[in-house]
């Protein structure tokens, strides 16, 4: 009786939310209806110039950055139209790309007109002239100025100048269809098919079907994996020479002069700049020692707390000969010398990973990493925290990062302005089911162990809004980042200034009160 009398006085509809489905990735069933709401759909902020902007499908020209995710509605109406998926973004300075599950590319940009004003080319077709609208691609990076394809035989396609030619396939009037990019020249000096690659800002880095590494373009600091004293540039595919027992390679990511690789055996080697310790082979900045944890007040409060006593002034030590007075030993694994420039042109094992507080007790070492990823001057390696007897749905990820951190880019804390490898603050005990890169910032698509519900996280920097913070400054450490109730993300991109999130439809149900 009391919850009869109860029920009277509830709303008379309530909207309940709908639990996610347990597997990594849901089928959309789309409608050709044009009223229909199934199609796959992207939200993107950031960069203005680089967003996705459609005035024909009802979205406003943005007059500034984007702060927060915003829908564009072209890719749910050409998914709805034309039955299809979006499975991958890729955003340049001034331009993107998109592929769908049907392998077919597209491209879209924005120029600066005479009178000052942006305009903006929506979304359209990009065709490989050789191959023709029948070529099928498997992946689609950008680079400063370019849209690079890889088709499913293996060959990789790119198309030049993309920011210049977005004006010539404008159309006349904004309501109008822009024409086709028809165009791209396949990449000569692979031996054998590539089935993957990574592009970075100014040079490329391919993997063949045998496990071999080629790269491509700007060697200014030895990306390229060639002595930049000799070779500036790679202008024809070079390949990489490895330590033993490295090939085949598994994975490579490219930053913006440097490029890291994870080996057969789970070796992690990187080379290319390492001004930043980007290459994580420890603090390389000094041939010394971090004295930190033992000067100042943080060597006061260690030495009340252990009895461990303070390293005493510069002008007080009695030499490095000195058994009690001596610096702190190097941890790196590398020096340079006084004037010797920071990079490394051949590839170098990185160090193991430190162990997190929780570890250091049992001295359980991490396992070699899963992926990596790269920004402009950072890296990040994924690596498993869970024992290796756990069930898979049981298992937990944890994220390390090394390199710059002037901007939060290694989304633990800012106390240091260049970080050696440590561990994002993201949730414990969490899945991660994607991450990605700019050029100062990160996102990630996570799921908690034991939750169905999947969350955003975002770190870095927010000058051009790419982080989604309240403000213009720098989002550290990460910080979640909330999507419309009803959108289920699937995939997260990130490119130079911008973000986007690929999602599909999350059923939402109405109930009535009885």
């Amino acid at each position: 009786l009391l919850a009869s009398f109860l029920a009277c006085f509830a709303p008379p509809k309530a909207i309940v939310r709908a639990e996610e489905e347990e597997a990594p990735a849901r089928t959309v069933t789309n409608s050709n209806s044009e009223t229909s709401d199934t199609g796959t759909r992207v939200y993107a902020w950031g960069q203005r110039a680089a967003l996705p902007v459609s005035t024909a499908s009802g979205d406003s020209a943005p007059d500034e950055d984007l702060r927060r995710p915003t829908e564009f509605a072209w890719f749910r109406r050409f998914s709805e139209k034309h039955n299809c998926l979006w499975q991958q973004l890729a955003f340049g300075p001034s331009f993107g790309a998109a592929r769908s599950n049907s392998g077919k590319l597209f491209v879209w940009g924005s120029y600066r007109k005479v009178d000052g004003t942006r305009f903006f080319v929506e979304p359209t077709a990009l065709i490989f002239e050789i191959g023709g609208e029948d070529t099928r691609f498997v992946d689609v990076q950008c680079s400063e100025s370019g849209v690079w394809g890889l088709t499913s035989a293996g060959q990789v396609v790119v198309w030049e100048r993309v920011h210049a030619r977005i004006a010539e396939v404008a159309p006349p009037q904004s309501s109008q269809a822009p024409r086709r990019m028809v165009g791209g020249r396949g990449v000569t000096g692979l031996d054998r098919p590539v089935v993957r690659m990574s592009i970075g800002v100014s040079h490329a880095a391919f993997i063949t079907e045998d496990g071999e590494v080629f790269c491509l373009g700007s060697n200014r600091c030895g990306e390229c994996g060639a002595d930049p004293a000799v070779q500036g540039a790679a202008s024809a595919c070079r390949r990489v020479q490895f330590p033993r027992h490295c090939n085949p390679i598994a994975r490579i990511s490219c930053g913006r002069s440097h490029t890291v690789a994870i080996g057969a055996e789970g070796q992690v080697l990187a080379w290319g700049d390492d001004s930043k310790i980007q290459l994580g082979l420890g603090d390389t900045r000094s041939n010394l020692g971090d004295e930190r944890p033992w000067t100042g007040s943080r060597g006061f409060q260690n030495l009340m707390r252990t009895g461990e006593s303070m390293a005493p002034n510069s002008a007080l030590r009695g030499g490095p000969d000195s058994p009690s007075f001596g610096r702190a030993p190097s941890t790196s694994s590398k020096k340079y010398g006084e004037f010797q420039v920071h990079c490394q042109w051949r590839p170098t094992l990185m160090m193991d990973i430190p162990l997190e507080f929780e570890r250091q007790v049992h001295g359980i070492p991490y396992p070699p990493p899963d992926d990596i990823e790269c920004g402009d001057d950072f890296t990040l390696l994924l690596a498993r925290d869970s024992p290796d007897w756990f069930p898979p749905e049981e298992l937990s990820q944890r994220l390390f990062c090394c390199g710059e951190n002037g901007r939060g880019q290694c989304g633990r804390t800012l106390q240091s302005s260049q970080q050696t490898l440590s561990a994002v603050r993201l949730p414990k005990n969490s899945r991660l089911l994607g991450v990605s890169c700019g050029s100062s910032h990160c996102l990630s698509l996570l799921r908690r162990v034991g939750a169905r519900k999947r969350e955003l996280w975002v770190w870095g920097s927010n000058d051009r809004c790419q982080a989604a913070g309240p403000n213009s400054g720098v989002v550290c450490p990460s910080a979640r980042l909330r999507l419309p109730v009803d959108a289920r993300p699937e995939a997260v991109w990130c490119g130079f200034a911008a973000s986007g999130v690929i999602c599909s439809r999350k059923a939402v149900k109405e109930e009535s009160a009885a």
